[in-house]
Formats: structure tokens, C-alpha cells, sequence
């Protein structure tokens, strides 16, 4: 048998430098602890069969909204199948949540399904089921797979927005716009998607004019369609992304900013004589007054002649100078942008002027005023066409019908006495036909669902045959999660206000124009409505980057090819061919696909490495917002890293079983103080990366730093260290928000390891699981930075104990922050004119002072000033 003696000494060398050296001993020694010492990959799925009925967490507690904190995640759509950017988004939100919960929030995370929508009537109708049916089965399916990703959702909050008892408040919420006006029906030159037969909205085409679900080329039709007038909300939805409540916004804000436009003209309708209207968008109102023609672009619907350049025979009337408006077909005038019609005015414009003469249109030269601007639009506002609130020249309103079964049914009844009728609330919801025959058919065909009686007259009537646009459905789910159970109303206007904003939004950053406008628009709406307290919905968001798969594409032809058609020789140099033909091959990393052949079953991966590891793979390396390439390659450092782990327990039961063998040493107490360092120092920056910055990849690298201070500690720390028993349980707890399986094991091993120290300890409690435990806090006296900016310039860092710099207000940080020498000296010759003050509990603070702008001959002198103080 290995005596303790040589174990003892081997163990010393392994924390110096030889984990080989002392391996090769045990297995020659025969010892019977060598089978649990090495972690393996079947070790890791037995931890996690045996922990994953046992993982507890803490329900949100509906009764007690003070501690709050919502996080949500994108739901996805139940394709039957999670693929690698749900992996990634879930354990993303799973990660925050259990961190959370471990500071003591009561922390609210459900889920549900995204249900309707072309790609599950299309997958039905191919395989001859019904929609409804082919979307329960995955839905069941994909519970089944996030069950193996072990993510705590509040399962009691679920919802699918197929269910009638979710879409009967969409279609509430649907009728609410409708009776405020912002809800109407209008012909309109749209995008026909001809091989799913549905209508698109113009940012469901792809730059070829494509549609971004068939991949077909779109045709134009002119239909009657249902919009939602979300121009009119324009301004104040820009206006929203400067609402201090909003953090972590900064890379979405220009993306939103530039799907709005700048909100500086206003829309005016005008009739044509041949009954029809146009839609004029114009930032001088008072042009109105003096114009002398409209111009439009060729492709405009109004171009039945379908004209190169030339004047139309109809006319517009001009309300605001009672004349008629000549209407020219050309391409040579300056439109607006993103717009089609032009309103030509030839004392102002010269290129306008010249047009006017080729078309022999009479010229009008008057001036105008800002006088008529205020005229035309009360005009306008008056008359009810237009001018009624600002937006931009680009945003349209929201095309929201869809021509296909599989949607909410759009609760209008259409009488020939009485026109477009709303639904009454009582009858809600209109439910989709429920026979199987009829389930695919769209509903325009179902002579049998259509009829039914007017509302208003009692007489006979057809229902709206158009279903819902899925971001519809996705435009308010968050809401109905609060109170799924609630079958008077949307949701509970007290609860709703207590619980909204969503405090943390995650998902894909490819919805962060749409769907996000959309969300944002519905809210403000609800906001006016009384539902919410904040017109904005999400307080922070975590936009994700996509997971891509190496792809292998032949150079001549552009084939994609399987990894088992390619011979690779020297990846870096570039050498890779086709196998048999040695053509050229190109290697690059893409979003993954199975066209692509470079998807990822991350079923597949966590039934070979173990749910965790497969969480922790993901979330490692890389930050949330950046896109990560998936590759084996980055694998080792993680499962090196949860063997260590598994080490370091394995040796601290051995060790803690032979204390009576081991003596202190000289530098025991050094030792000790390093770990508490070590601890503050890493557990502060795994909180700031989870609680402020949410670079999780970051956290993991601090966890990991800790682990490698942990495994530096000598036999003696191991055996009788305060300070080593703190920082083991900190490493544990930590590491349970974000592999909770591995995480309770570990904790197991720690808490029946004998010969405790912290026999009563303030840092965690012996008698609670690990996914109970309290994050670990940084010690009151622990020193953090004090960091002086002078117009975002570093100029002074120290360091202040936690507990001061914790309780800072901004005029005492001020105060101190203006004492420093270096500040004085920098600050010579300006004046402070404001401060701005950013706490970071537990990790640090920054100050920032503004000073007054100096004239251009001062700016040099400023310039070496501050080099000078800053290299001092």
C-alpha cells in the first residue's frame, strides 16, 4: 500500500508540479481510491442521472414581488428539435437565473412555445396531419430535450400561442387597437409569397427579393390587407431608446434607431379623382401650398400603364389650394427616402422646375411660410388626412394579415350593411375550424367557418378569412406569463405593473429590429392602456451571436460538402481538397444549417459529454453577444477544468481523513492569506460579469483562476485551513449556477468530508444543498478600485474597502475623488461642471468629471498636462 507518508509528500509535488508524477504512484501502489479519483465521460452522465430528479430551486413566489427579478428568453418555435442557438440562449438565461436565485431573488423564468406560423402548416400538410397535431408532438418533444439541458423554468407559467385560451387575448388585444383606430384594413400594392400563398410584410424579403421562409422570388399583388399603425407611436418608440430605465442597450439602440428613421415629416393622404388615394410623406408641410405637381417612381401601383416616364390621366386633389395636382411617372426626381412619391415644387427646387417644363405642368413661384406650415397641417388634422403625428420617411405601418390557416383568426365580421364589424369580447375566441379535413385548408375556402351573422344587424355575414402574422402572437407573450391562469383579461394590470419591466431579455440578435419593434410598440400601447408602468418592456437585453459550424465548400463549383468528402492536409496552410478529385476546398465558418452540413445535435453532444460540460462549453471562451464557432477543439479546457475540479475534492476528503499525520508549517498563515485574496479577489469579478456586464465566458475564467489558486494551496491549507474551506465552498456555488449536476456532487463530497473547520460558518450553510446556498459575498474590508476620470480619461485609481465604497454616494465620491493630487493637478485651469458617479457593489467604482470645453489654443497645453500627470 502507498504510505501516508509518500502520498503526503507526492501530494506537495503535484501542487508544485507533478500531477503525472504522482498519478503513476497511486496506480502503481494499488490504491483503492484511484477508480474515483479521474473523472471520465460516464462518470459525468452517472452524476447527472443520479442528480438530475434531486436538482431543487426555489418557484417564483407570486405573493412577494419585492425581491423580483423576470428573466426571459426568446421562446422558441417547436420545430421538434433544439439545435445549438437554443442551447446556447437556454443555458444563457438558465445561468442568470440560478445566479439570481442565488443572491436571494425571487426570480421569475418560464417558457413556452411560438406555435403558429407557416413552417408547421407546411410541414403537416406534407405529411398529412393535422397542423395542430404536428405542433403538439414537438412541443412534447422539445420539453423532452430541454428537460436534458436542465434548465429551471417555471414550467407553471407555460403557454403555446396556438392554444385558444392564448390567442383569445391576442385577439382582444387586436380589437382594443381596432376600437383606438389602429387597427384598419386598406388596398395595397403587397408581396406575394407564391409558393406558401401568403402575403409577406416588406422585412420578410430578402435582399433578392426573396422570401425569407420559401426562398421564393415575390411577386407584387394588390390586395386588401389588415395593418396596424404603428407610425403612429414613431417618435415616442425613438424617443424610448433614451429612457434611463434602459441598460445594456447599447448595441441595439442604432439598429432600432435606424429601423425608425428620424421622425422629422408628416404622412398626408389625398384623394384622386378616380376615388383612390395617395400617401405623401413630406418634412416641409408648407409645400402643400405652393406645388405644382406629384411625382412617382415607376414601380408605383398607380402606374397601371406601367409608364418609363410620362404624366398619368388621373389627378390629386390638393386640399390645402383647392387645385388638382398633375401626377408625373419618373425617376429623375429626388425622392424622399425609402419613399415612392415626391411632391414637386418648382419655386424651390430647380431639378423640380425642369420636370415641370418637359411635362409642360404651369409652374408656380410663390413663396410659402412657416405660417402655412402650421395652416396646412391643422388642415390636415381637421379633415382627418393626415398630419396627425411626426414620423419618418421610411417606417411603414405594420402588415399584419396573413392568407394561411395555421394563425389567430382576426375577430372582424364583414356585413354588406354595416361593413367591418369587431367581434364582441364575449365571443371570443374565434376558434379555428377543429375538423381534420379542414385543418391546412386556408380559411377563405371554408364556406362552412365563414358564415355566421353580423353583430350590429343580426343579418348574414362572412368572418375575416386573414389569420394573424406570428409576431403578433410574440409581440405581448411576456405579459400573459405573468398570469397565464387569468381567463377575464389579458393579465392582471396590478401584477403586470409590479412585475414589468422584464429585467433581463435574452435572445437572438437577429430579431433585434422586428420583433423587438414590435414588442416595444405593443407595450407602449398597453402602457397608455393602464397594463404596465413602463412604456419600455425590457430593462436590459443580452443579445445572442449565433453558434456556426465549419463548413467545407468546393472553390470551382460552390458545392457544400460533408466532412467525410474532404481530405485535410494542413488546415492553416490552406490544404484541403475534394477527396478523389484534389479540388481546391474553402473552409469558413457559417450559420449552421443541414444544406450546409455543419449543424450540431446538441443532443448528441450531451448524451456523449454529459449535460454540463455541454452548458459549460457553450457559455465558455466566448462572450454571449459575439458568434461562437463550434468546434472539439475547445473542448479539452473545459473538461480539464471539471476534472481538476473533481481532483481537488478527491483530495481534500483524503487529506481532511489524515490531519492526525500533518503539521502546519512557517507558511501557513501566508498561505491562508493568499487564498482569502484569491477568493475575494475572483468571486468579485465572476459577481460583476453575472450581475452587471453578463460576460459569463468572463465568470468562467475568473471560476477558473480560483480553481488554479485553490489547487496551489499545500497539504497543510488543505488540512486546516479556514481560508481554504471558504474559498473551496465559493468555487462550488459558484460554479452550481452554471453546472448544477457536477456542481451538487462536488458539494456532496465537501459537505461529508470529515475534520471541519468553519464548524460554523458565515459563508455558507453545511446543512443546505448547493442550488440553496448564498452566492458568495466579498469581505466587508476587502480593498476594491476607486477609479477618477477627468472627460473619460483616467486620471487617478485606488483602492477603498468594500463596505466604504459599497455606501458612496455620489457627493461624498465627489468629495474624495476631488482630494487627490493627481486630480488637482490635472484639474488646473478647468472647471468641474458636472460628475458622474458608477457604483459596482462588491467589484468597484468609477467618477467621472466633466469639465468646461477649452477654446482650440488651450487644448495642446491640456493634452501634455495630462500625459505628464498620467506617467506619474
Amino acid at each position: 500500500m502507498l504510505t501516508k507518508t509518500l502520498f503526503l509528500r507526492n501530494f506537495n509535488l503535484n501542487h508544485q508540479n507533478s500531477l503525472k508524477l504522482q498519478w503513476r504512484l497511486y496506480a502503481t501502489a494499488g490504491c483503492h481510491h484511484l477508480k474515483e479519483r479521474i473523472l471520465d465521460e460516464k462518470m459525468k452522465i452517472e452524476i447527472e442521472n443520479h442528480w438530475k430528479d434531486k436538482l431543487s430551486f426555489k418557484l417564483f413566489d407570486r405573493e412577494n414581488m419585492k425581491d423580483k427579478f423576470y428573466v426571459l428568453s426568446m421562446f422558441p418555435y417547436p420545430s421538434g428539435s433544439l439545435h445549438m442557438g437554443h442551447c446556447r440562449i437556454y443555458s444563457t438565461s438558465d445561468a442568470i437565473a440560478r445566479f439570481h436565485r442565488l443572491e436571494g431573488k425571487n426570480v421569475f423564468h418560464p417558457i413556452g412555445f411560438d406555435a403558429f406560423g407557416l413552417p408547421a402548416e407546411n410541414a403537416a400538410i406534407k405529411r398529412k396531419i393535422p397542423a395542430d397535431e404536428w405542433t403538439r408532438q414537438n412541443i412534447k418533444h422539445m420539453k423532452k430535450q430541454l428537460d436534458m439541458l436542465a434548465c429551471s423554468f417555471d414550467w407553471s407559467a407555460e403557454l403555446a400561442t396556438c392554444d385558444s385560451d392564448y390567442y383569445k387575448w391576442t385577439q382582444k388585444l387586436f380589437l382594443m387597437l381596432f376600437n383606438d383606430g389602429l387597427a384598419y384594413q386598406n388596398e395595397s400594392l403587397v408581396n406575394w409569397d407564391p409558393v406558401d400563398e401568403t402575403v409577406l410584410a416588406d422585412e420578410q424579403v430578402d435582399e433578392n427579393g426573396c422570401s425569407w421562409r420559401s426562398g421564393a422570388k415575390v411577386e407584387k399583388r394588390f390586395l386588401k390587407q389588415w395593418f396596424i399603425k404603428t407610425t403612429k407611436y414613431s417618435k415616442q418608440l425613438y424617443d424610448g431608446l433614451s429612457d434611463p430605465i434602459l441598460k445594456n442597450w447599447r448595441d441595439i439602440v442604432p439598429i432600432q434607431q435606424h429601423w425608425i428613421g428620424e421622425c422629422d415629416g408628416w404622412n398626408f393622404t389625398l384623394k384622386l379623382k378616380n376615388g383612390k388615394n395617395i400617401v405623401i410623406w413630406s418634412s416641409t408641410p408648407e409645400d402643400f401650398k405652393i406645388a405644382s405637381f406629384i411625382a412617382i417612381k415607376k414601380e408605383h401601383l398607380l402606374n397601371h400603364e406601367k409608364l418609363e416616364d410620362g404624366l398619368l390621366e388621373i389627378k390629386a386633389e390638393n386640399p390645402f389650394t383647392g387645385q388638382n395636382l398633375p401626377i408625373i411617372v419618373t425617376n429623375e426626381v429626388e425622392f424622399p427616402p425609402f419613399n415612392d412619391v415626391h411632391l414637386g415644387v418648382t419655386s424651390k427646387n430647380e431639378n423640380d422646375l425642369e420636370i415641370a417644363r418637359k411635362h409642360g405642368i404651369e409652374i408656380n413661384n410663390a413663396p410659402s411660410s412657416e405660417s402655412d406650415r402650421e395652416n396646412v397641417i391643422k388642415t390636415a388634422q381637421e379633415s382627418g388626412i393626415g398630419a396627425d403625428f411626426k414620423t419618418s420617411s421610411k417606417l411603414r405601418d405594420w402588415l399584419m394579415s396573413r392568407q394561411r390557416f395555421w394563425g389567430t383568426p382576426i375577430p372582424i365580421i364583414h356585413c354588406n350593411k354595416c361593413g367591418a364589424v369587431p367581434v364582441d369580447e364575449k365571443d371570443l375566441p374565434i376558434k379555428l375550424p377543429e375538423k381534420r379535413e379542414d385543418v391546412g385548408k386556408p380559411l377563405k375556402q371554408n364556406e362552412e367557418w365563414l358564415k355566421c351573422n353580423c353583430p350590429k344587424c343580426g343579418g348574414d355575414a362572412k368572418r375575416e378569412s386573414d389569420t394573424m402574422d406570428t409576431f403578433v402572437d410574440s409581440s405581448w407573450y411576456f405579459l400573459r406569463y405573468l398570469d397565464t391562469n387569468n381567463n377575464q383579461d389579458l393579465v392582471d394590470k396590478q401584477i403586470s405593473k409590479e412585475m414589468m419591466p422584464v429585467d433581463i431579455y435574452i435572445g437572438g440578435k437577429e430579431h433585434a429590429a422586428l420583433h423587438l419593434y414590435y414588442a416595444r410598440f405593443i407595450n407602449h400601447f398597453l402602457h397608455q392602456k393602464g397594463y404596465v408602468k413602463h412604456s419600455e418592456p425590457f430593462e436590459r437585453l443580452l443579445v445572442q451571436g449565433m453558434v456556426k459550424g465549419k463548413t467545407f465548400r468546393a472553390k470551382g463549383t460552390g458545392k457544400y460538402l460533408t466532412p467525410v468528402e474532404v481530405d485535410v492536409i494542413d488546415e492553416k496552410k490552406g490544404k484541403v481538397f475534394v477527396k478523389g478529385t484534389q479540388e481546391p476546398v474553402e473552409i469558413s465558418w457559417e450559420k449552421m444549417s443541414k444544406s450546409k452540413f455543419n449543424g450540431v445535435d446538441p443532443i448528441e453532444v450531451i448524451n456523449t459529454h454529459g449535460c454540463d460540460t455541454t452548458r459549460l462549453i457553450i457559455l465558455a471562451d466566448v462572450a454571449p453577444t459575439s458568434h461562437r464557432n463550434w468546434s472539439e477543439d475547445t473542448f479539452p479546457g473545459i473538461i480539464n477544468w471539471q476534472k481538476r475540479l473533481w481532483m481537488t475534492l478527491h483530495d481534500f476528503h483524503y487529506i481532511r481523513e489524515k490531519v492526525g499525520e500533518i503539521e502546519k508549517s512557517d507558511k501557513f498563515n501566508e498561505h491562508e492569506e493568499k487564498l482569502l485574496d484569491a477568493c475575494n479577489y475572483f468571486a468579485s469579478g465572476a459577481t460583476f460579469n453575472f450581475r452587471v456586464s453578463y460576460q459569463i465566458s468572463v465568470a468562467i475564467s475568473q471560476m477558473q483562476g480560483l480553481t488554479s489558486a485553490i489547487r496551489r494551496a499545500p497539504t497543510d491549507v488543505i488540512a486546516f485551513g479556514e481560508q481554504y474551506e471558504r474559498a473551496l465552498s465559493a468555487q462550488i456555488i459558484m460554479l452550481a449556477a452554471l453546472a448544477p449536476h457536477f456542481a451538487s456532487e462536488l458539494w456532496s463530497r465537501f459537505v461529508t468530508a470529515p475534520n471541519r473547520v468553519l464548524v460554523k460558518s458565515n459563508y455558507f450553510d453545511w446543512n443546505l444543498d448547493v442550488l440553496q446556498q448564498r452566492w458568495p459575498k466579498v469581505d466587508p474590508d476587502y480593498k476594491i478600485n476607486f477609479t477618477v476620470k477627468v472627460d473619460n480619461h483616467i486620471v487617478h485609481k485606488t483602492k477603498i474597502p468594500c463596505s466604504i465604497l459599497n455606501q458612496m454616494s455620489k457627493e461624498e465620491a465627489t468629495r474624495i475623488g476631488l482630494e487627490y493630487p493627481k486630480v488637482i493637478k490635472f484639474l488646473k485651469k478647468k472647471s468641474v461642471i458636472e460628475s458622474h458617479w458608477q457604483l459596482y457593489t462588491d467589484y468597484g467604482g468609477t467618477l467621472n468629471l466633466t469639465t468646461e470645453k477649452k477654446s482650440i489654443e488651450n487644448l495642446d497645453e491640456d493634452c501634455n498636462e495630462k500625459e505628464q500627470v498620467i506617467n506619474k
